[in-house]
């Protein structure tokens, strides 16, 4: 028997270069993978930035609201409320109209004094700028800017202890109109005073 051995050849077609396809195609996908890159970078830019500015609001506002609370607990006398910073009240108890009238909100004050076991007075004062003790500034103004602020004070009788309420809106100072660089904080706590020494 007689065996046919084949060679086979196979030839390898060299192209001279690319199609104006296969270019277009390349490019494209380069740029797809780009614009993903890209978004996925400034999404975490925004986000990085937006949480520094979120932090930055909310150290000013804790620091604030702590503050207050512990001298407002560890007072010797709660000398009263005020609106104009002028006549204090030390009265908290508010007239509750009978059943089914809904219960007042506590009257709104801008000023507190309070006086400490040293025998130092100092006064909590929000104003249209800064909450304030004793006119010091408790809030970093040249990053951050109070929106609003109000304290309250309720008491069920005059045995009881009052309980303050402190409530401020604070909001990051700037000029950008990017959302990531806006924040608007708002704090609140209640406060029920140790010693009732009026």
């Amino acid at each position: 028997m007689r065996k046919r051995i084949f060679n086979f050849q196979f030839s390898i077609f060299n192209s001279e270069g690319y199609t104006l396809i296969e270019l277009l195609a390349v490019i494209a996908i380069v740029v797809v993978v780009g614009v993903i890159v890209a978004g996925i970078l400034i999404s975490s830019l925004r986000g990085g930035s937006k949480s520094n500015v979120i932090d930055n609001v909310r150290q000013n506002g804790n620091v604030a609201i702590t503050q207050m609370s512990k001298m407002l607990i560890y007072a010797q006398s709660f000398n009263g409320m005020s609106a104009d910073g002028i006549s204090y009240t030390t009265n908290c108890i508010q007239d509750i109209p009978p059943s089914p009238s809904p219960t007042p909100a506590p009257i709104s004050y801008s000023y507190i004094k309070i006086t400490s076991f040293d025998g130092g007075q100092t006064i909590f004062s929000c104003s249209n700028s800064t909450i304030a003790s004793n006119g010091a500034s408790l809030i970093d103004a040249s990053t951050v800017s109070l929106v609003s602020c109000s304290f309250a004070c309720t008491q069920n009788n005059f045995g009881q202890v009052p309980t303050i309420e402190i409530n401020f809106i604070l909001s990051a100072n700037t000029t950008s109109s990017f959302a990531e660089k806006q924040a608007t904080i708002p704090f609140s706590t209640s406060v029920t005073l140790r010693n009732n020494n009026l």
